[in-house]
């Protein structure tokens, strides 16, 4: 008996946690972060707590209640009895996560509950709760996609929920004579790297006894891939992720439906985050719309926001730069991202150091003096590594201390250049003095949950502090959207003609059933933690 459980994309965008079994072996389809259910509880001052996270996450619903996929050292630290009976807590009740971790059931049943977790794409909400999996559970995806997780690690803060490429192992120990309390228990953690492997695209490999394949698709991150699964007894499963058909490669896309045509596999499990939307959207009329704003910022600053994973966005950016006749000035993360990915064999993009036309922009930090010993908290600031080795000077790598842009240059020649200014960075403002005449873009994706609203909200408060985009000082919108319009989704349903629909990573399955009703595929919206039956 096959079937398919959703623990997440169902009825939200994103958060996409899908299982697949056959005959007792099991395969998770993504592993992501939900923002919906994290919203919910959570915000930028309020996060689970390090610790405690898995148990909170349970608590609350964000993660499933599963036996046999979690850390042990999330779910019960070692030696913990003894910890207790110092601290003279009554029982471990606190500690208690009720569920068996992954090591338990490999024990119990000789067997694990979860063969593999195969990975759609490199955005947070398809695999950033991999952090919460045993490391032992094999991670299989696209050499991108590895990359740009690598690179988020690498540039990232660490602590609660970053463990994905290394995971932080959690013990107890105790404190040394010198501390105020020797001999109490304290927590330490231990780098131990996740079992994570690369497949190539449009080869198969073996996962959980099942065949599977990845489809390169396009996307607003790179290396985007839907998933064909073939069962041992030989039903077909087709996972989309998020794809769409009107960027940069958008061809890709086209590729994967034409080889799917009239395959007529037994389940679709299809994105629908723009089903209700009617219009396709065009990464050329971005171009257009951003050349036109940029051109009128005559002698002043331009400026545009978008996620430093989105290449495509990039490279957007990057003729609207060369056709304005100015320097494109982008992120460290984007830069060393794109350094990142070149190492591999094809690249989405150039790295920054191969194009004439851009810089990479040097934030002030720490003594705000731009001293160098500013960034050894950020390396990635400073230039291409994530860590540097005091006995090989080597591996010091400062390509943007060397030649980036720091905010006096652009305040002394504002129209000389097109800024990659994101959200996150808008404290930059202070130090850029944008002159009257600036433009402000945001050509990020549309936002998804309330919390996003206000960031948009906070977002028009500092362009009306600093007099930019008069006299509304509302950003200036020009957006392509990493998701096919709900024409094209169901264009591309009826040309493969599965048998069986489900629709994840939408707010409105419904759409599917209307537009598929009368052309004899059937159309399942799931549920949280219900099996869907494959006939």
């Amino acid at each position: 008996m096959a079937s398919i459980t959703v623990y997440g994309g169902a009825g939200e965008i994103g958060g996409n946690k899908v299982l697949l079994e056959s005959n007792s072996r099991r395969v998770f389809l993504d592993f992501g972060l939900s923002f919906s259910g994290m919203g919910t509880f959570y915000e930028e001052f309020l996060q689970p707590r390090t610790n405690n996270g898995l148990r909170d996450l349970l608590a609350l619903g964000i993660l499933p209640r599963l036996d046999g996929i979690y850390r042990q050292d999330l779910i019960e630290l070692d030696r913990l009895e003894d910890a207790l009976a110092e601290t003279g807590a009554p029982d471990e009740s606190l500690w208690a996560a009720d569920v068996k971790s992954y090591d338990e059931v490999c024990k119990r049943d000789g067997s694990p509950f979860v063969d593999a977790v195969i990975l759609s794409h490199g955005h947070m909400d398809h695999f950033q709760h991999v952090s919460m999996l045993d490391e032992g559970i094999p991670v299989l995806c696209a050499a991108t996609t590895k990359a740009i997780m690598e690179a988020a690690e690498e540039m990232g803060r660490g602590g609660f929920g970053a463990d994905v490429i290394n995971v932080s192992k959690r013990s107890l120990s105790t404190l040394g004579d010198r501390a105020f309390f020797p001999g109490a228990h304290r927590v330490v953690t231990e780098s131990v790297p996740r079992a994570i492997k690369v497949v190539g695209v449009r080869e198969r490999f073996e996962a959980g006894g099942m065949q599977a394949e990845l489809y390169p698709v396009d996307h607003s991150v790179p290396g985007a891939a839907a998933i064909v699964v073939t069962t041992e007894d030989g039903r077909t499963i087709v996972y989309t992720g998020d794809l769409r058909f009107h960027g940069r490669a958008g061809h890709l896309t086209k590729a994967f439906s034409d080889a799917l045509a009239d395959s007529q596999p037994d389940v679709l499990m299809a994105e629908g985050t723009r089903i209700d939307r009617e219009e396709p959207d065009s990464e050329d009329t971005v171009r257009e719309e951003c050349t036109r704003l940029v051109s009128q910022a005559k002698g002043a600053l331009a400026m545009v926001g978008f996620a430093w994973k989105d290449t495509t966005r990039y490279q957007t950016m990057l003729e609207v730069a060369r056709e304005t006749g100015r320097t494109l000035v982008v992120s460290a993360k984007l830069a060393y991202l794109l350094h990142k990915l070149n190492a591999l064999p094809d690249p989405p993009a150039r790295p920054v150091s191969e194009e004439p036309d851009v810089r990479v922009y040097l934030k002030r930090k720490d003594s705000m003096l731009y001293s160098k010993g500013d960034y050894v908290g950020t390396k990635y600031d400073m230039g291409y590594a994530g860590k540097w080795d005091r006995a090989d000077p080597s591996t010091l790598r400062t390509e943007h201390y060397d030649s980036g842009v720091r905010a006096y240059q652009i305040s002394a020649d504002p129209g000389k250049y097109l800024l990659h200014l994101d959200y996150y960075e808008l404290n930059e403002l202070i130090d850029l003095h944008p002159p009257p005449g600036s433009v402000y873009i945001s050509a990020a994706s549309e936002p998804f949950n309330l919390e996003m609203e206000l960031d948009e909200e906070r977002l028009g408060n500092w362009l009306r502090k600093f007099g930019v985009n008069p006299p509304d000082f509302e950003p200036r919108y020009v957006h392509a959207s990493g998701h096919a319009s709900g024409p094209e989704l169901i264009d591309f349903v009826k040309g493969v003609r599965p048998k069986m629909v489900i629709p994840v990573h939408t707010h409105r399955p419904d759409i599917f059933e209307q537009e598929l009703a009368g052309t004899g595929i059937a159309v399942h919206v799931p549920r949280v933690g219900e099996p869907i039956p494959i006939p």
